[in-house]
């Protein structure tokens, strides 16, 4: 699949590739895992490189972007 970020056609740092698979990640703290809430920590969406397997995080969920 293809992403846009901030207006942005997304593609690979690492090899300029332009299809991601897309997974989410939970970003855990200290203090939340101590206290046994790791369920209220945030979560980033990350896009894997279907060609290199680079990983991008993405605090603000990129839109799914169709080439046209």
């Amino acid at each position: 699949m293809r992403y846009k970020a901030g207006g942005t056609t997304l593609t690979c740092p690492c090899c300029q590739n332009d299809t991601f698979d897309k997974d989410k990640r939970q970003l855990n703290s200290r203090g939340a895992t101590f206290m046994g809430l790791d369920w209220a920590n945030k979560v980033a969406t990350i896009l894997v490189c279907t060609r290199c397997s680079y990983i991008s995080w993405f605090m603000v969920e990129p839109m799914e972007h169709s080439q046209s």
